[in-house]
């Protein structure tokens, strides 16, 4: 029996006031697996560069797929944040950040479709131009990933 003026709660309500509660900030949970992620790639590209084993290349693809994938959640909350949180502050600051991430957003999944493209060629010399091309891309994508991080950093820090 219900007791007067009592009101039960769902689990979904539950749980949505356990996260309003633990203020749960997904776009800072998210933005850290594409950053990781493209740094694994370069890391893993410097390696297959210098010590040629094929399973160097294998791990930069999949780095650099799991990375643009990450791309899109990460990209997603920090335009929800900037407008929930920030109320859309046209600030430099913000215009950079934006720039940003839609430019690694893009660069990320063009490298990744371009890589999975060549990644059906097996027994490639590591010397190919392509080889050394996502080397350069990957250089890129860490770079953007750092400046996200820093103006992130400076948004946080302030």
């Amino acid at each position: 029996m219900q007791e007067p003026g009592v009101r039960h709660q769902t689990v979904h309500q539950s749980v949505g006031q356990a996260t309003r509660a633990a203020r749960v900030h997904w776009h800072v949970a998210l933005t850290h697996f594409p950053i990781s992620l493209f740094g694994n790639a370069f890391l893993f590209q410097v390696l297959h560069l210098f010590m040629f084993p094929s399973g160097f290349e294998a791990a930069t693809t999949v780095c650099a797929l799991t990375g643009a994938a990450s791309m899109i959640p990460a990209t997603v909350s920090g335009w929800f944040t900037w407008k929930r949180h920030y109320r859309g502050a046209p600030t430099r600051l913000f215009r950079r950040k934006i720039q940003i991430a839609f430019s690694l957003l893009g660069l990320s999944i063009a490298i990744s479709a371009w890589r999975l493209s060549l990644y059906t060629v097996v027994g490639r010399d590591t010397r190919l131009i392509e080889h050394y091309a996502f080397f350069f891309v990957a250089f890129l994508l860490i770079a953007g990933a750092a400046a996200e991080g820093y103006y992130g950093g400076r948004l946080a820090h302030h």
